[in-house]
């Protein structure tokens, strides 16, 4: 991990341990803050996996790495669409919208999206004015607000495909980690609760599943750069196919599969599938998703 992604990272450890503090006996409260600040960067990726994203770091895909690669980074983009919307749905209406913050979620996303937009402007292939104009932003927004811009954002520079590769496993990183804090903060409302709820219950198993979702695009995302050089060009003689298979060893196993069916001859049973599912069965491979329970 380099210097810039290391700083990201310790950009949201610093936040928990705030948040920690400022929540003291208030897991409700913090579990909030966690879906707002998961909307936000949810809608942030989505924004920096989109086509025209694509289109820029992998311009004229021709190797058999390329390819897997683009289809996998459009396949993890349309999952986190889905995450995206967990988050909105969660903070619009139910137990975690009561008493919410003065920001809608659909604001919330409104500004994630924005910051998107930031952060692919400041991190071209190659300069452009766009990039000049963010970071003239990015510099008086912290001259205005000091601590509003966080101080990797004026380290962001121009990125090869690799690079950017590895900062969207920085920022998958980091949502699993938020993912495993709201996990373990519905573990003790659940806990101080007399009542069962059905509603925290559904919660819970939709956050466990985005946890491993984005534990999976990290590991896809560093693996992927595997297949570049140093100076971020694909590597030839790698087939689509076997690159696309290297991706599914990385979801995560099932345990055992289905019980009381027959096994499925050259199945791999897993957990999730991390949004790659129809991407896997394109190329034959047999993906398997055994819930966990």
């Amino acid at each position: 991990m380099n210097g810039l992604n290391y700083k990201i990272v310790t950009e949201t450890n610093v936040l928990a341990a705030e948040y920690r503090q400022k929540f003291i006996g208030d897991p409700e409260g913090e579990l909030r803050a966690w879906l707002e600040i998961a909307a936000r960067r949810e809608a942030l990726v989505y924004h920096v996996y989109g086509e025209a994203q694509r289109n820029e770091r992998l311009p004229n895909p021709e190797s058999g790495a390329e390819h897997a690669a683009w289809d996998a980074l459009t396949e993890i983009w349309q999952e986190e669409a889905v995450h995206t919307e967990l988050t909105r749905a969660r903070l619009a209406s139910g137990l975690m919208s009561a008493g919410g913050g003065p920001l809608s979620p659909e604001l919330l996303q409104v500004i994630g999206s924005l910051e998107g937009r930031l952060l692919c402007s400041l991190t071209p292939t190659r300069p452009t004015l766009g990039q000049a104009l963010a970071r003239l932003f990015v510099m008086a927004g912290a001259a205005l607000v000091p601590g509003a811009v966080p101080d990797f954002a004026r380290e962001l520079g121009t990125m090869d495909t690799r690079a950017f590769f590895e900062l969207a496993a920085t920022l998958e990183l980091t949502a699993k980690q938020a993912y495993r804090r709201m996990g373990d903060l519905i573990e003790l409302i659940l806990v101080k609760r007399e009542q069962p709820s059905v509603q925290l219950q559904g919660l819970q198993h939709d956050l466990h599943r985005a946890y491993l979702d984005e534990d999976f695009h990290e590991r896809a995302f560093r693996w992927m750069t595997r297949w570049m050089d140093a100076a971020g060009q694909f590597k030839r003689g790698l087939s689509a196919r076997e690159c696309v298979q290297q991706i599914c060893d990385l979801l995560p196993q099932a345990p055992e599969p289905i019980r009381g069916a027959e096994p499925r001859g050259n199945s791999t049973y897993v957990v999730t599938d991390g949004g790659i599912g129809a991407l896997a069965k394109r190329h034959g491979i047999k993906l398997v998703v055994v819930p966990e329970e």
